[in-house]
């Protein structure tokens, strides 16, 4: 299940990615034209991606998981594909793996945004979760668990100053009413 998990996901953003540059390039639209961009959510990125790399260069064998591990890590990766594919249906055009904010950006509050800011990156964490759980020792899986979260922290914070900036009082009256990535955790 963690592999079809990992398949899906990946074959989402990938479909995502070719759809939404098709998109694009009809609307001619050929490159990015930011108004604004931080930098800082490139080193989140590259955080998570740490993240991922600890979760795989530490793994143990699948048959030492716990029947609970096993169906968490289900349960996880199955949220996963599920958020990130509503998440990517309400983005459409706004999504971007850089934080960047155009000068006809939308702010997205709809679907999974209507629950949490983020939801590309409450998936990437459950799918992370649904990793570790079945392939980690506890001391790996924690480690890499806080790395993500931080670079996370790192991202949001990144994103929702551009998202501030762009929307003003429009984007903090959302801030204040949706979590950031974690459901009705503020």
């Amino acid at each position: 299940m963690l592999l079809l998990s990992w398949l899906l996901f990946s074959g989402l953003l990938a479909w995502n990615h070719a759809r939404v540059r098709a998109r694009r390039q009809a609307r001619g639209v050929s490159g990015e034209r930011p108004s604004i961009r931080d930098p800082r959510s490139m080193h989140g990125l590259v955080l998570e991606g740490l993240a991922f790399a600890v979760a795989f260069a530490f793994t143990r064998p699948l048959r030492e998981s716990a029947p609970w591990q096993q169906a968490g890590s289900m349960l996880s990766g199955a949220a996963a594909v599920v958020v990130l594919f509503l998440a990517l249906r309400h983005l459409d055009l706004e999504w971007r793996i850089k934080a960047v904010v155009t000068e006809d950006h939308r702010l997205v509050t709809t679907g999974p945004y209507s629950v949490i800011r983020h939801p590309i990156f409450f998936s990437l964490f459950c799918l992370l979760l649904a990793t570790v759980l079945v392939l980690d020792p506890p001391w790996a899986a924690a480690a890499s668990l806080a790395i993500c979260v931080y670079g996370t922290e790192i991202r949001i914070r990144a994103e929702d100053g551009l998202l501030l900036r762009r929307f003003g009082p429009r984007f903090e009256s959302y801030r204040s009413r949706v979590a950031a990535y974690i459901p009705y955790l503020r």
